[in-house]
Parts: structure tokens; C-alpha cells; sequence
């Protein structure tokens, strides 16, 4: 959708990359840009105080039009690869992304990763099969941080359900988010 978007409109969105050139978000525009040999590239440097505006005057009422659904619909079908997004939480142990995935979509994408070595593929949860999870904290104040987003979690879980019921959910949750 997005190449056909470009084919029909022309370049019109903006990507953003890093000081170093690194492609941080937009991704399938670029590509779908590099694949209909759009080879162009202006790069405005901004500290993320300023909005960038991309102004077109060449395009018909009906052309604009059908931009704004085509820029819209193509986000709204854009997808994201688990394969990635566990890549990123390996990476950046500090990641949270809870505030953009709901439990069910973040297990929907990683749900095709092959388990971490070692696992059996079981984690159908800590309370019926008896997983026994170690963890070892680097500092205090990582343990203190762990224990924190567990209350939370906890928390966060319905309440009829008991406490060490609700904290053995919080932990299922916090490992399939991670992947484990």
C-alpha cells in the first residue's frame, strides 16, 4: 500500500533517522521508496522540538483527498515483526513497550519466535505446570526497579483473584513480553 501510495503521490512523508544515519522509524516507507527508485533524500536536522511539515502544491483536490485516506490507511495496516521487537528488547534491557501493545498483541507477535533455547515450549503459566523462574540483579537498585513494576503488575490484575495468583500472572506477563 504505502509503494503504490508513492507511485501514485510522490514522496510525502517524512522517515527519521539518527545523527549517524540510522533508520529509526519508517521503515516501510523507505522502502517502498528505494523500491520504486526514489533515490532523494532531504535530511532537515531538528531536536525534536520542532515539527516538520511536508508542503505539496502540486497535487489536484481529488489527489489530496485521496492522500490524506492513503497516508491514514497505510499506517492503520502497517505491522511490526516480532522477530524485531524481541531483537530491540534484547538490546535495550530498559525497553518498555507496554504503552504501545496490549499482553494479546505482543504475544500475537512474538508467538512465532522459536522458544529461548532451553525451553520446552510449555510456559502455559507458573501456577499450573510449576516453572521455577531465577533471576539475578546486577545492583540493588535493579532488584528495587523489578520488585516495583511486579506491585504494579500485580496490581494491575483483576481483583478477585489472590494476591499470589495475581503476582504469578504479573510474571507471566512480564515474560512473554520479553519473550521468555
Amino acid at each position: 500500500m504505502i509503494e503504490r501510495s508513492l507511485s501514485e503521490f510522490g514522496a510525502a512523508r517524512s522517515v527519521v533517522i539518527d545523527e549517524h544515519g540510522t533508520l529509526l522509524a519508517g521503515n516501510g516507507t523507505a522502502e517502498a521508496a528505494a523500491s520504486i527508485g526514489i533515490e532523494r533524500v532531504l535530511i532537515v536536522p531538528v531536536d525534536g522540538n520542532t515539527l516538520v511539515a511536508v508542503q505539496r502544491s502540486d497535487l489536484n483536490p481529488e489527489q489530496k483527498a485521496e492522500y490524506g485516506v492513503a497516508d491514514n490507511r497505510s499506517s492503520d495496516t502497517s505491522g511490526f515483526s516480532g522477530e524485531a521487537l524481541n531483537t530491540l528488547l534484547e538490546e535495550h534491557s530498559g525497553l518498555d513497550l507496554s504503552p504501545y501493545f496490549t499482553d494479546d498483541e505482543f504475544k500475537a507477535l512474538i508467538s512465532d519466535l522459536d522458544p529461548p533455547p532451553g525451553d520446552k515450549g510449555g510456559g502455559e503459566g507458573a501456577s499450573a505446570g510449576g516453572l521455577e523462574v531465577k533471576l539475578r540483579f546486577s545492583t540493588e537498585e535493579d532488584l528495587r526497579e523489578f520488585q516495583q513494576l511486579m506491585v504494579r503488575l500485580a496490581e494491575a490484575m483483576p481483583e478477585e483473584e489472590t494476591t499470589e495468583a495475581r503476582l504469578v500472572r504479573a510474571a507471566e506477563s512480564m515474560l512473554a513480553r520479553l519473550g521468555r
